[in-house]
Formats: C-alpha cells, sequence, structure tokens
C-alpha cells in the first residue's frame, strides 16, 4: 500500500471499532448506500423504497436478523433530516422496531458528514460510530462504509461538496445512482481496503462505491464463476434439470454480456492474480433493477439481491442455492453468492501474506 496515511487511518479505525462477539445462532443483514431523500424528483431512494421496505420488514425483521445499516442511509449532503424523515416515516418507524429489539447498528458514512451540525444531537446521536469489528469462531470481520480510505469523501469537504449537491446537482437532477465501474479512485480505493485487510488477514464489508463485491470479486467476476459452475452442473443433470439450466445461463450470458467490464480488472490489475477473498460489498439500495445485500448466518455470507420479477430475469431463474421466494407483495429474494466463513478465512491465511 501507498505511504499516503490511509493504512494509519484505517488502522485507527480498526483500533477503535466496538467489538461484537457473534454468536453461533445470530443472523446479519448489512445493508448500505439508501440515500434516502426529501421524497421529491431528487430522491434516489423513491426506486426501491417500497422493495427495501419489504424485505426488511416481511424477511429480516420476521426473521430475527442484526441490521447493520453501513453508512449514507440519509441523504444529508442534499436534503436536512426532517424534510427526510417525513418523506420515509415507515423506513424510520422500522427502524425503530429494530432499535427496540438491540437489533439495529447504524454506521456513519460520507453523506451523513455534516460539519455544521457536529455538535447537534439530533443529527448525531443514532449513529452508533463509524466501524464495527465482528468476532467469529472462523476470524473477524471488519464492517465500515469504506470512505475511509479516501480524501475527497473523508468529510473534510463535506460542507463545500453538500453546498454544490443542493445548488447544482439537484437543479441539474444529477443523483447517486450511477455505479462507479470506471472510476479511477473508486479502483485505488477498493485496492487500499485490499491490501489492508490482506495484511490484517480479516474481511472487511464496505459500502460507498455502490458496487457489490463477493471475495473481492465484482459482478461480472462472480457472474462468470457461477456460469461456469453451471456448465459443471450441467453435464451431471438429468433432462429436466437440464432446460432450467440452459435457461439460467442463457440469462446470465446476457446480464455477463450486459455488464460493462473495467478498464482495470479487479482480479489482474487491482487484488494481484490470485485474489485473496478479504473485501465485500454489501452494493447499494439505489440499483435499476433490484437491491443487494449482505447477509451472514450459520457459519455463512452470501450475496443477496432483491427485485421484482418486472425489473429482473433472476428471481424467475435457476438458483443453484435455493429457489426465489417472494416476501410481501412482489418482492424476491435471490441469492447470487454463497460461501462458508471458514473456507474464506482459510483461503485469507493461506493466500494472504507473503
Amino acid at each position: 500500500m501507498k505511504d499516503d496515511g490511509t493504512r494509519d487511518k484505517l488502522q485507527r479505525l480498526l483500533n477503535e471499532a466496538p467489538r461484537r462477539e457473534v454468536q453461533r445462532h445470530e443472523k446479519y443483514v448489512i445493508l448500505s448506500d439508501l440515500h434516502m431523500g426529501d421524497g421529491g424528483r431528487n430522491d434516489d431512494f423513491l426506486h426501491n423504497g417500497y422493495l427495501c421496505l419489504e424485505a426488511l420488514q416481511e424477511y429480516y425483521l420476521k426473521k430475527d436478523y442484526i441490521l447493520i445499516l453501513n453508512g449514507d442511509i440519509e441523504e444529508l449532503l442534499r436534503n436536512p433530516r426532517p424534510a427526510i424523515r417525513k418523506a420515509w416515516k415507515a423506513m424510520y418507524a422500522l427502524f425503530e422496531r429494530f432499535k427496540a429489539d438491540g437489533r439495529l447498528i447504524w454506521l456513519r458514512g460520507n453523506h451523513e458528514i455534516l460539519p455544521s451540525k457536529a455538535g447537534d444531537p439530533e443529527y448525531n446521536d443514532h449513529f452508533d460510530g463509524e466501524s464495527l469489528l465482528l468476532e467469529t469462531e472462523h476470524g473477524r470481520i471488519f464492517v465500515f462504509h469504506g470512505h475511509q480510505a479516501g480524501i475527497a469523501n473523508s468529510g473534510r469537504y463535506n460542507g463545500l461538496i453538500g453546498w454544490s449537491l443542493r445548488f447544482f446537482a439537484n437543479f441539474l437532477g444529477i443523483g447517486n445512482r450511477t455505479i462507479a465501474h470506471d472510476s479511477e479512485k473508486k479502483f485505488k480505493l477498493e485496492k487500499a481496503i485490499y491490501e489492508f485487510s490482506r495484511q490484517e488477514g480479516l474481511v472487511s464489508i464496505i459500502g460507498h462505491t455502490h458496487r457489490p463485491l463477493f471475495e473481492s470479486l465484482s459482478k461480472k467476476e462472480s457472474l462468470g464463476i457461477r456460469i461456469e459452475r453451471m456448465c459443471r452442473d450441467y453435464t451431471r443433470a438429468d433432462d429436466s434439470r437440464r432446460i432450467a439450466i440452459r435457461r439460467t445461463i442463457r440469462s446470465l450470458k446476457a446480464d455477463f454480456l450486459d455488464t460493462k467490464t473495467p478498464e482495470h480488472h479487479l482480479s489482474t490489475s487491482v487484488y494481484g492474480k490470485i485474489p485473496v477473498p478479504c473485501v465485500f460489498n454489501a452494493g447499494c439500495a439505489v440499483g435499476k433493477r433490484g437491491l443487494t445485500t449482505l447477509e451472514i448466518k450459520n457459519g455463512k455470507i452470501g450475496l443477496v439481491f432483491w427485485s421484482t420479477l418486472g425489473r429482473s430475469r433472476l428471481p424467475s431463474a435457476y438458483n443453484e442455492y435455493k429457489p426465489s421466494l417472494c416476501y410481501g407483495t412482489d418482492s424476491f429474494r435471490t441469492i447470487l453468492r454463497r460461501e462458508s466463513l471458514d473456507y474464506v478465512f482459510s483461503r485469507i491465511e493461506l493466500l494472504g501474506k507473503g
């Protein structure tokens, strides 16, 4: 890692992180980057607001998950909190239900840092800090938003950034929904977090870039792995299952070809030829086709996609892990990737340092 002070910042963040021992019966869901606004035309959360509400209410709350909000839940750089609370009363009521059961952890993101409100309890009291260290029987999981590895998004310039967003971006209708596949700054940030995590021998779970990562791999790389795995399943499947697998491979192949490939491929240019599975990203709740979450339960970690049949082919496709199920009115939960934490940390130990 380049000696620009980033490692020291991440080390301090890790040292100051509250520790929480994960019990075997506990289930966690990590959600980031909702960017809840005032309900107007520039509110990026409008697109998936009802979907997110159903996922939390009909699945995660009822199934006793601990909810970790990993930053940028509120779009405070664009909107005052009273306006956000008024627009999203149902979401705040749901957060309160998790909190009442002792099942809510809210970490601060860069869009929730307001220098002018530093001493205002209305804007600060509901945050549980900037980071969290989950201690499992397999290894340590470091949860933080991710902006801490950058400079421009560290919060230092949020006064100017907030002014620009309110008076220019809002006026021009520029939102936060674009996933930054091509941003060199995002790659540098991910690389810094990756190198720190690899050297520390831990798993980092971030948000911030809006791009889901599983075992340090991007969506396109994960799609390629899934397609290859299904091709192997096809050779030993019966005729009826082969029909389902063929249909799904066509769907995944179309998604693969539709997904932009960054100029610098993650597994070769950022992480090295053998990626160490030490960085995960919960993605965001402002995606075009749906939202993604990370789930930790029963000694496994999974990347989960929530969508509707009208917006995505995945819920109706063959699922190698578990069939996609509907919760609420039209909210489908699809497991995209899932792996045991024991296997993840074994690979970190074997492939990490050195």
